[in-house]
Parts: structure tokens; sequence; C-alpha cells
């Protein structure tokens, strides 16, 4: 019965941490993504400082799928310094009523003080990483320079 305590409690542990894997996708800035189990979302990151043009990459990917429907956006209220929007919510539909909810930041590395503008995707309620890839290529390639 102990054992059987003890290996529950380690699975629970196991579940409730979860774990970030890091994936591969087609970001020319940034190969690889971090999803993470736990939360279901998929964040990458573009070396560029211009929120408005990754947002309307955004827009442009979420807008050419045939399954998805854009629903709005909303500025990120924690996020508002003054007239400078430092981050975008866009919030669409998928077929069977599935929510995407992708995040645009303006972010800065810690150590090298680089600023850049951070991506997450978040497709339905669990995550759905292949469809989450998909977008984050859609957005690359409106991003191409």
């Amino acid at each position: 019965m102990k054992l059987a305590t003890t290996l529950a409690l380690l699975a629970t542990a196991f579940a409730v941490t979860g774990c970030n894997t890091l994936i591969g996708v087609d970001n020319p800035d940034q190969r690889e993504a971090s999803f993470s189990n736990v939360t279901g979302t998929l964040v990458t990151r573009y070396n560029t400082t211009d929120l408005d043009s990754v947002f309307n990459a955004v827009k442009r990917a979420i807008d050419s799928q045939a399954d998805m429907k854009r629903m709005g956006e909303t500025p990120e209220p924690e996020n508002a310094t003054g007239n400078d929007l430092l981050g975008v919510i866009i919030i669409a539909r998928a077929i069977g009523d599935l929510e995407v909810k992708v995040e645009v930041l303006k972010a800065e590395d810690p150590i090298s003080k680089q600023a850049f503008v951070s991506v997450s995707v978040k497709y339905g309620f669990f995550g759905n990483l292949p469809q989450s890839q998909k977008l984050v290529s859609i957005i690359s390639q409106n991003l191409r320079r």
C-alpha cells in the first residue's frame, strides 16, 4: 500500500510540474520553440522590435486558414505603458469551436539585453502541437524579410 501511494504521489508530481519540450519550428530567427505540456502553449521569438509587423503577420496567418476565423484582438492590459503597446492577444476560433489564442509580446533577453517579440500559440483547451507549429510556420512566412 505504501508503494502504491508513493507511486501515485510521484505520478501526480510529474503531471503537475510537467515539462517543456524543445520543438523544431519554421522560424529563421529561432529554430527551436518551447512547448509546455502542462499549458499546451508553443512559444517562439522573432528578433525584431516591431510589434506591429509581427501582429499583422499573425492576423494574416489566421485569416489565411480556411478552418479558422479571427474573433478579435485585445491589448495586453498589464503590459500597456502609456501609448506604447507592449503586447496583444489575438483570439480566433477553429472548426469544432476550438479557441486559438496567440499572444504577441515585446520582451528583452535578461542576459544579452537584446529586444525581441515573443509569440505564444495555444490551439484548443489542451493545446495542439502540430496545429500550433503550422500556425507559427505561416506567421514566419508572412514575416520573411
